[in-house]
């Protein structure tokens, strides 16, 4: 018995600890509440920063410079610390592959499962704004969530999928909030964090113009 009691401090203490509020971009394993400026110290040795326009606390990650278009990740920091994580599994544009679309949205939901189990609340939302309809699917799990938002706009903001995996402080209450009694979800309570407009449609676009 001390023995298995010995092995078991051994594991808690080599193995890697995954926290519920982790994500990783790239290489690089962010948490809410780590420090802004060691943050953006490692990520600026690492890939591409580029803040977003019109919020500067804001930023999108992508693996170099000549990618800058298609982020991989993005963040935002408040009071010096992140407040939120996004992990960007796939954006698509243009003649659209339902098979890559399919396997994004897969590799997003095992991510979410391996932290947060297969617990989750499915919600919806769609939104006018900016000359764009942006549809979205929340499937919210304890302590994140996966969103699928497909933009259906103009000449100028043209149509996207989008599906990125987001962390934030308040995934859980979110969750929490979202269970009713007897039914697995309430779809007249909308997920409160959905943007009036996809930020990636509009860096994308404004990307777009530049090299125009």
């Amino acid at each position: 018995m001390k023995n298995y009691y010995f092995i078991g401090l051994i594991l808690i203490f080599v193995l890697p600890r995954v926290h519920a509020t982790d994500l990783k971009i790239g290489s690089l394993t962010l948490s809410i509440g780590m420090e802004q400026a060691d943050v953006m110290e490692e990520l600026r040795s690492r890939f591409h920063i580029v803040r977003v326009l019109g919020a500067k606390s804001m930023f999108f990650v992508s693996e170099d410079k000549a990618t800058k278009a298609r982020p991989i990740g993005s963040l935002a920091f408040e009071n010096g610390q992140i407040s939120w994580i996004e992990r960007n599994w796939g954006t698509f544009s243009g003649r659209i592959s339902p098979v890559e679309v399919t396997k994004a949205l897969l590799s997003a939901m095992e991510s979410a499962k391996t932290l947060s189990g297969s617990s989750a609340v499915i919600s919806t939302s769609v939104k006018r704004s900016h000359g764009a309809e942006f549809k979205s699917v929340h499937f919210v799990f304890p302590d994140r969530k996966i969103i699928v938002v497909t933009t259906n706009g103009d000449a100028e903001r043209g149509q996207h999928v989008r599906i990125y995996e987001r962390v934030d402080n308040n995934d859980v209450q979110h969750y929490v909030n979202q269970l009713p009694p007897a039914l697995p979800c309430d779809p007249n309570r909308l997920d409160k964090d959905t943007l009036s407009w996809d930020p990636l449609v509009g860096h994308l676009q404004a990307n777009s113009q530049q090299n125009e």
